[in-house]
């Protein structure tokens, strides 16, 4: 932890060093393999997307694939730390204070004692959108760069607060509540109705898996009465007068990059791929992605990485079923996170950010470390075979040498 938490929370960009720091520490300590199926999958996804890079001719998504590489690192180093829920609880309580700094700065922003004129040191840290438009004008960005970003963050470690308000004595509630109600409203300020809608689906969820059915059935009223009331009276929420105009620009972005799509099944264009596409192929504004989580990633990486990710996120729910009948208490809030960020996908894919596509990775890892690999070394005895015997030539090399 320690100072790679605050690269990776304070910075879109120095937040790859721990991720190098990382791969270089288990080079060095001979400690690479396929690790759970969740990590060796997040390998395979770096190869593909290599692949995908090559045959496209797009070098830009041939670099970009290297953060899968990064991610790797991550959750193998995971693996091979955090498999008790202590652990696991110390990493998330340390993330969430870290947090709450970032919230302290979003409201300094709001305020304008943070300006938002372009500066490196502002860019490096999130501080300031890379490109200004009108719609990121008057929103906070904290230390993530966009809006968007931050909202995903935000409401993420609104639900690790909420887990630990719950768990922790009465006399140390009051910390937790005043880190929730910051957070909320530097979500707030986000003005990303998105992560908002992700949100209510991740407390759904999270009450669910924790049983408390009465919790369930008032959010779901809450949630059915929100949404009722932003469809009929928009103009009350944040950004709501720009509803219309966003689910026209949503549709023609979903059209366009399903089109692509349908030209390269496949293979798919490559990470970059959507943003650099042919004005023959893609003819509308030009974004990053799809605004889709499944949409943008069988664009970019095509049918083989969506099944690479179907695979891994069928183990994944097999982990989370696993901690459910081990009673797990960390289960209703590893498992909320993952409905947030696939409510979210719905309309935006903010884990194409390397905070928040780090952010998804850990707690994705977290899941299947905790739950132990013992029922999925089968699915992965090629692969250890191969980083065994990889590392018996090295080890026969040596020998060799000092002989």
């Amino acid at each position: 932890m320690g100072i790679s938490g605050f690269l990776i929370v304070f910075s879109p960009f120095l937040v790859f060093l721990p991720q190098i720091a990382a791969i270089y520490q288990l080079i060095k300590n001979r400690k690479l393999n396929a690790g759970t199926p969740w990590t060796g999958g997040v390998l395979l996804l770096f190869f593909w997307s290599l692949i995908v890079g090559v045959v496209n001719q797009q070098w830009l998504s041939f670099g970009a694939g290297f953060v899968f590489l990064g991610f790797y690192g991550i959750c193998l180093y995971l693996d091979q730390k955090m498999h008790t829920v202590e652990l696991v609880e110390r990493l998330l309580s340390y993330i969430f204070f870290l947090t709450l700094a970032s919230a302290l700065i979003g409201l300094l922003e709001n305020f304008n004692f943070i300006t938002r004129e372009a500066a490196w040191w502002k860019i490096c840290f999130g501080l300031t959108t890379v490109v200004s438009n009108d719609d990121t004008l008057f929103r906070i960005t904290g230390t993530f760069g966009n809006p968007n970003l931050a909202a995903s963050w935000y409401a993420v470690m609104i639900l690790v607060g909420y887990y630990f308000y719950e768990k922790t004595p009465k006399n140390e509630h009051r910390i937790f509540f005043y880190g929730i109600l910051l957070l909320i409203t530097a979500l707030v300020l986000t003005g990303s109705r998105g992560a908002m809608i992700g949100l209510m689906i991740g407390f759904v969820v999270y009450d669910l898996a924790a049983g408390k059915m009465f919790h369930v059935t008032i959010r779901m009223l809450s949630f059915l009465i929100g949404m009722g009331a932003f469809i009929g009276s928009s103009d009350w929420f944040p950004r709501g007068d720009l509803l219309s105009s966003t689910i026209d620009l949503r549709w023609a972005i979903w059209e366009n990059c399903f089109n692509m799509f349908l030209k390269k099944p496949v293979t798919g264009w490559g990470i970059m791929g959507i943003y650099f596409a042919d004005d023959n192929v893609y003819q509308y504004l030009r974004v990053l992605h799809a605004h889709n989580m499944l949409l943008s990633w069988v664009v970019m990486l095509g049918l083989v990485g969506l099944f690479l990710l179907l695979w891994m996120e069928w183990h994944l729910w097999g982990s989370l079923w696993q901690l459910f009948k081990e009673k797990c208490p960390l289960m209703p809030l590893l498992v909320a996170v993952q409905a947030f960020f696939w409510g979210h996908g719905v309309f935006d894919f903010s884990i194409m950010s390397p905070q928040i596509g780090l952010l998804f990775m850990v707690f994705s890892s977290l899941i299947c470390t905790l739950a132990g690999s013992e029922n999925s070394k089968p699915y992965f005895s090629a692969p250890k075979r191969f980083f065994c015997r990889l590392q018996g030539i090295r080890s026969l090399r040596k020998t060799n040498k000092n002989q």
